[in-house]
């Protein structure tokens, strides 16, 4: 049974810092560009986040800020233990959204974690970061996401009735989604989310790096990190594709030719829709020097998962470290940098919570950037300290 419990969160005072000022992306969505604007802004979560400076400095850097911020009152910890109901409204493809979850206290210990399934792979390099950011500030800068199972509609019931009420807080962030949050203590919410098993959507390198510093400090606070639970039958819940691209030659054509069929397309738009539509599970869209290609495998080529990434990581890309990969979400943007690159972007197929819930059973963990949950949960709409329960 998963160990989810209210905590108390620490906040923006609102009056020193609204959302728009406060919020940021989580660190692994936040490129150069989007780091130097949010960094004008000296309370912005950014700075907590993802700190500047080089080397050790920038955990040091990110505590001293945290410590800060502290003493001058710009957070302040709430006095009772609390869920955080946060409804989010944003735009998907031109159409209006809104998704609602809740923020929670996760347990971290190996029997809690029993009931807490991961479903991508993860890298050494971004757990020794934030393990020295967690190890620093010593507090949760940003929740991970897990998926709660819903079938009977306890939890939507319980979020429901709290949003009946006044939000604590409310705002536009500076990426357009508008938030409102609420903090209550609501039994209904730890019952719903105690009898299922939680499926980690985003935060992976976060959750084990959560379990890693308890072990090397085993006291109350730290055996809990902080969560954002949706429930999977949330009619805001959208999980986009991570599409890949990679350097010139990075794919073998006569491989590709020799276990793919493959069709030519004449734009973007056609060869992505053609995708979706392909009855072929491993599918996959290609953009290279020539041009748009749908490319449908003959066979599963050992893979059981039933997703294209699985395919696309033993088979087309498999000779490729993960940092000659580079990840985005946005198909426009994909082809961009690849055209950019003189490389090649591959597409990937579309796919939902169903299917990724079975694709684990099957097969276990699945490649880096496998899924794209979407928004990604804001860093800054609430903290939680790892010295005190």
């Amino acid at each position: 049974m998963a160990d989810v419990r209210p905590f108390s969160g620490i906040r923006y005072d609102e009056r020193r810092a609204s959302f728009r000022r406060a919020l940021c992306p989580p660190y692994d969505v936040i490129d150069a560009a989007q780091a130097a604007r949010l960094r004008r802004d000296p309370l912005n979560a950014i700075h907590l986040e993802l700190p500047e400076g080089t080397g050790e400095n920038r955990y040091a850097a990110a505590a001293g800020t945290w410590e800060r911020w502290a003493r001058a009152q710009v957070l302040r910890r709430d006095a009772a233990p609390s869920f955080y109901v946060c409804e989010e409204r944003f735009a998907l493809n031109g159409k209006a959204m809104r998704r609602v979850g809740f923020m929670a206290a996760l347990g971290v210990s190996d029997e809690a974690a029993r009931a807490v399934v991961p479903h991508e792979r993860t890298l050494p390099k971004p757990k020794a970061d934030r393990l020295k950011l967690l190890a620093a500030v010593r507090a949760n800068v940003s929740p991970i996401f897990a998926i709660l199972p819903d079938p009977s509609g306890a939890a939507r019931r319980a979020l429901a009735k709290v949003m009946r009420s006044r939000p604590a807080a409310q705002g536009r962030a500076a990426s357009g989604v508008r938030y409102r949050l609420w903090a209550v203590r609501e039994p209904a919410l730890e019952k719903a989310a105690a009898r299922r098993k939680l499926l980690i959507a985003d935060g992976h390198h976060r959750f084990e790096v959560g379990r890693a510093y308890y072990k090397l400090n085993p006291r109350p606070g730290a055996d809990t990190i902080l969560a954002y639970l949706c429930p999977e039958q949330d009619a805001g819940l959208a999980v986009l594709p991570t599409h890949r691209v990679v350097a010139f030659g990075a794919v073998d054509e006569k491989e590709l030719a020799a276990e793919c069929r493959l069709s030519r397309c004449r734009s973007r738009s056609e060869m992505l829709a053609r995708l979706e539509r392909s009855a072929n599970l491993y599918a996959f869209g290609l953009w290279d020097a020539r041009g748009y290609r749908l490319a449908e495998p003959r066979s599963a080529g050992g893979c059981r998962s039933g997703l294209c990434v699985e395919w696309i990581g033993r088979r087309l890309l498999r000779r490729l470290a993960p940092d000659q990969i580079r990840y985005f979400h946005d198909a426009a943007r994909s082809e961009a940098e690849a055209r950019k690159l003189g490389g090649a972007a591959v597409f990937v197929k579309p796919c939902s919570v169903a299917q990724i819930r079975k694709a684990v059973d099957r097969v276990g963990l699945l490649p880096p950037k496998s899924t794209y949950f979407y928004p990604k949960i804001a860093t800054g709409l609430v903290f939680k300290s790892l010295e005190t329960a």
